[in-house]
């Protein structure tokens, strides 16, 4: 039996859609049970509008941890932890956790100490600074069996963090999201997207590190009637929006399609199979869902150059590479791809690429690594 902790739907974000996959994928070959949290951020800390989704399935994740209430924290224990219980998965992704998950995984040292200890580690630091982030890290990854990563970077940080250990590598699957039923050309009419236009895309929750201003300052260099390039900005905002949005030059504000809220998974097909380019500009990265993502809908993607990123681009077969926070690299690299690169011969590209990136093949090497099976 796997007890898998972690954020499930009904909460959203890129977190909760991994948790679910991976708890899918999971299922097909072993008992798991799912654990939810019960409360996640506390409203004050939270930037968007809602944590939840508009519309879910009916929950299957069991909600159980408060993420900031100790008085909780033994009875979810009690909760999760039984005789028949082998292994307990868990997902890292911010500090503000790690209280709770020390405090489930000291439990199981003391009192199942058979339970095998296994960490998806999405962060191994936060992209924003948090008090003792180091300090809580370190004390979570030392109660951890298998601390596994799934990029270069996070691999990087853990070994800066964990001086003379090593994680369990793995990888960020491709998520096996439905096409729309409508096809391509009709989606790209609907969207007003005009014959000969190249649809570039920046996709997903806005945030600092993601870059957009600087996509926004590499598209003020372009001609963007002359390249056809027509954006999308596509997420809902965590920064200002009005400050970041009014960068874009008043000449090109007709071109941009400017969609700030979170979007539905069926909503997001249609613009992830209406483009052309997905973009992403980011200052850092662990490993992006967002590109998961383009590759589930052969979508080329143009990145920059941090290792959570490159180790998914192929350059010239499934997109191009730039320089991060460098608006002129990034412009260059968009027109490139804009007006020179073969698009049709990269998306076929990414169409084999993907299919190395499945779901069963981690759940494969996930189970070598936890010894269940």
């Amino acid at each position: 039996m796997i007890a898998f902790q972690s954020v499930f739907p009904s909460y959203r974000g890129g977190i909760s859609k991994f948790s679910d996959h991976l708890y899918q994928a999971l299922s097909e070959w072993y008992p798991v049970r799912a654990f939810n949290y019960k409360k996640l951020y506390p409203p004050l800390l939270f930037p968007g509008t809602s944590q939840f989704l508009e519309e879910s399935d009916e929950p299957y994740a069991h909600p159980t941890l408060h993420a900031y209430n100790p008085f909780n924290w033994k009875s979810a224990y009690r909760r999760m932890i039984h005789a028949e219980t082998q292994v307990y998965l868990y997902s890292h992704w911010h500090p503000f956790f790690t209280a709770s998950q020390i405090s489930i995984l000291k439990e199981i040292k003391t009192r199942n100490p058979q339970v095998y200890t296994a960490g998806i580690l999405h962060n191994v630091l936060p992209h924003e600074h948090f008090p003792m982030q180091q300090v809580l890290t370190r004390r979570l990854l030392t109660l951890t069996d298998a601390p596994i990563v799934l990029s270069e970077q996070t691999h990087q940080e853990y070994l800066g963090l964990m001086s003379g250990e090593r994680p369990h590598r793995l990888f960020h699957p491709v998520y096996d999201q439905s096409w729309p039923t409508e096809d391509r050309e009709s989606i790209r009419k609907r969207l007003g997207i005009q014959p000969g236009e190249v649809a570039v895309l920046f996709f997903g929750l806005v945030r600092s590190y993601k870059g957009l201003d600087v996509l926004i300052d590499a598209l003020n260099l372009i001609h963007l009637e002359k390249t056809r390039i027509r954006p999308f900005i596509v997420g809902e905002f965590y920064i200002d929006s009005q400050q970041l949005l009014s960068k874009i030059k008043d000449e090109h504000l007709p071109y941009y399609e400017i969609v700030n809220r979170y979007v539905s998974d069926q909503d997001a097909a249609n613009y992830l199979a209406a483009s052309d380019i997905m973009v992403l500009p980011y200052r850092s990265a662990s490993q992006s869902g967002v590109l998961s993502n383009a590759l589930n809908f052969n979508l080329p993607a143009l990145v920059t150059d941090l290792p959570g990123l490159t180790e998914l681009v192929r350059q010239d077969e499934t997109g191009r590479i730039a320089e991060p926070g460098n608006a002129v690299s990034l412009a260059r690299e968009l027109v490139y791809m804009s007006t020179e690169a073969d698009l049709g011969s990269m998306r076929r590209h990414v169409e084999a690429y993907r299919k190395e990136l499945s779901w069963s093949r981690f759940v494969d090497e996930f189970s070598e690594i936890v010894h269940i099976g």
